[in-house]
């Protein structure tokens, strides 16, 4: 039986070619691509992380820039004009942007930041923010989307869509301390 199979197998000369040709091709057209996506989504996912780090960090300082007393009240008179200015201003110091939310040399971004949504909850609770995660306690919600340039082989594809950057939309719910 074994003497068959090898009898099959390598009946040519040329066996060794092709077998190293079969081998090349495999090697290109599937290890290596699927690995490079593996790659991709791990740095995917890292990105993510650093953009969500920095969103949680902004909203603390947001709710930590809000004066005490009005931190302190029941209802917190929440000036969306104000707090959006702050929450601007303090998301260009965390993610390395200018004031228009243009990234800098250096940052995670890719082009223009756009904070989508910005809203306080502090009572009512239980409660459904805007993308539907549950509330108990007094939250900061915000959604922004940042663009950012993928590697590797998504970046050919987004090429060959007319396309230049992956708009990652984050969302981000920080609860907030109830004793500062």
């Amino acid at each position: 039986m074994k003497n068959r199979l090898r009898i099959l197998i390598c009946r040519e000369k040329g066996d060794a070619v092709t077998d190293v040709l079969l081998f090349a091709f495999i090697l290109v057209f599937a290890i290596f691509p699927v690995a490079s996506v593996i790659l991709e989504k791990y740095i995917a996912m890292a990105k993510g992380q650093q953009i969500q780090d920095a969103l949680d960090i902004t909203n603390v300082a947001v709710y930590n820039a809000m004066s005490l007393q009005a931190a302190s009240m029941a209802s917190v008179d929440f000036n969306s004009a104000e707090a959006m200015d702050i929450y601007r201003e303090l998301l260009a110091m965390n993610m390395k942007l200018d004031s228009d939310l243009a990234p800098l040399p250096g940052s995670i971004a890719e082009s223009n930041v756009v904070i989508e949504e910005l809203h306080l909850y502090t009572g009512g609770f239980p409660i459904n923010c805007s993308k539907g995660k549950l509330l108990n306690r007094p939250t900061i919600h915000t959604c922004v989307s940042v663009p950012v340039r993928p590697s590797l082989y998504r970046a050919v594809l987004l090429q060959l869509m007319g396309k230049e950057y992956v708009e990652l939309k984050v969302h981000v719910d920080t609860e907030l301390p109830v004793n500062r």
